[in-house]
């Protein structure tokens, strides 16, 4: 019994120190009459537990597990509420739950409550433990967001909004940076037409260049790996600019140049419709054997010329093979799915995903519902991981990574904004990966592409 004693102290001498360090999971126990016992016990799993007293220690919480019992509630409605959404936004594993957190759930596309034992908490806050510190150890993106779309909202990356990106939720997320996406609706292929297009696009371009300007505390504006990299150790977000649908080129191969100069990583050479580039693999198309135009191979050339990734989310099957003929460059999926998954022409075969790993490219997994499978409603975070995996399968770990198309469509249950995916590094470990396949996954892959497209340009 003495042992037992002088073990337990030496616990609660050693265990505040160990808590800061990056292996003992800090667990929350709220303000209730119950609070010395759950502390206790939460002492003999080898956890540290944090107590909650005010809603000031709710604001700063970096918890990796919370425990909710009942009569918890000392503060009055508000006290629980900001707890309980304090465990919500940062997807922290629990136990207990409420009429009021059920309806947070909703409200934030959470999976349903699963009641689970104290032992399952504990599992659960170090495997949670463990995705935090593998996301904090590694640079991290989600390569394509439509944000921009929602400035008309009111939408912002750093105002914390209904958007389902923004730096707040970036850091809830652990996520570090994000491709800022100027899209454009396919219209008319006429020389008038294609100029308003290029001149909305450079517009949109220069919006997104000032919204990341506004917060220069916050975040930055990257054009390279390294660029990002700087502004993470800095403590900032940073934000790349991609471009969904080369309509935005027009008909003026200069306007490439125009758009790398403004800081333009990638270009999609179409959307749901054919231009004047290529064939869509949509079925508002016209044949998605077809592929590039001779103005579209022009479009290739000089894309690699100026170091911008081609992308490949959209094109037609024809155009995926041609420019994996003709590029020079590796190329990319910013936002796709597997066909052998579900059968969306969004997705891409096992030959096509073979071909992309041969190519050097990469495909970054999307969490559209309807490109997930058949029910916008009931698609969840698990149908996301089954295209994932089969990418993974199919291509290998080197050319898969994440591209959410978020505030664009995107968002499935337990992953619908920026702050969810951590979740996805739970399941990656759960599904067995290791931490060097995932740091590719969550930029290793993605930045080894644009690096070697941004030296391949340099070189000619």
């Amino acid at each position: 019994m003495k042992r037992i004693v002088s073990l337990l102290m030496v616990i609660a001498i050693t265990l505040p120190l160990m808590a800061q360090s990056h292996f003992v999971p800090v667990i929350a126990v709220p303000d209730c009459p119950e609070k010395a016992h759950i502390a206790e016990m939460i002492k003999m799993a080898g956890c540290y537990p944090e107590m909650v007293d005010t809603t000031d220690d709710i604001d700063a919480t970096e918890w990796d597990g919370a425990v909710m019992p009942d009569g918890w509630v000392k503060s009055g409605k508000e006290y629980s509420i900001r707890f309980y959404r304090a465990i919500a936004e940062r997807n922290i594993p629990h136990i207990g739950t409420s009429k009021a957190a059920r309806q947070i759930d909703l409200e934030m596309k959470r999976l349903p409550y699963e009641e689970i034992a104290f032992e399952e908490l504990v599992r659960k806050a170090m495997s949670f433990k463990r995705a935090k510190n593998l996301m904090d150890g590694m640079l991290t993106i989600d390569t394509h967001c439509d944000l921009p779309e929602g400035y008309a909202k009111g939408y912002s990356v750093g105002k914390k909004t209904e958007s389902q990106c923004s730096v707040q939720k970036m850091e809830e997320g652990h996520l570090d940076a994000q491709v800022l996406i100027s899209f454009l609706w396919q219209g008319p292929t006429d020389d008038a037409s294609s100029q308003k297009a290029v001149e909305k696009n450079l517009r949109q371009i220069e919006e997104i260049i000032e919204d990341v300007g506004k917060y220069p505390d916050l975040c930055g504006l990257a054009k390279t790996p390294e660029e990002a990299e700087a502004l993470r150790n800095q403590g900032r977000k940073a934000f790349f600019i991609g471009v969904e649908n080369g309509y935005g080129i027009g008909k003026d191969l200069g306007n490439i140049k125009k758009m790398r100069d403004l800081g333009v990583v990638y270009i999609t050479l179409c959307h749901f419709r054919d231009n004047s580039i290529c064939n869509t693999s949509s079925r508002h198309g016209s044949d998605p054997s077809k592929g590039l135009t001779e103005y579209g191979r022009q479009v290739v050339e000089e894309m690699n010329r100026q170091g911008i990734m081609i992308d490949l989310s959209h094109p037609s099957a024809g155009a995926f093979w041609d420019c994996i003929k003709y590029s020079k460059a590796p190329v990319i999926c910013s936002h796709s799915g597997a066909k052998a998954v579900y059968g969306h022409d969004r997705g891409l075969d096992d030959r096509q995903l073979k071909a992309l790993a041969e190519n050097g490219g990469v495909i970054q997994v999307y969490s559209v519902p309807e490109y997930l499978g058949r029910s916008r409603s009931s698609m969840t975070i698990d149908d996301m991981m089954a295209h994932f995996n089969h990418c993974v399968e199919v291509a290998g770990a080197e050319h898969v990574g994440i591209g959410s198309d978020f505030d664009g469509g995107g968002g499935v249950w337990g992953c619908n904004g920026d702050n969810d995916l951590i979740n996805l590094t739970v399941k990656m470990l759960e599904h067995g990966y290791t931490p060097t396949q995932i740091r590719g996954f969550w930029g290793g892959n993605f930045m080894r592409v644009m690096k070697e497209v941004q030296s391949i340009a340099s070189r000619d």
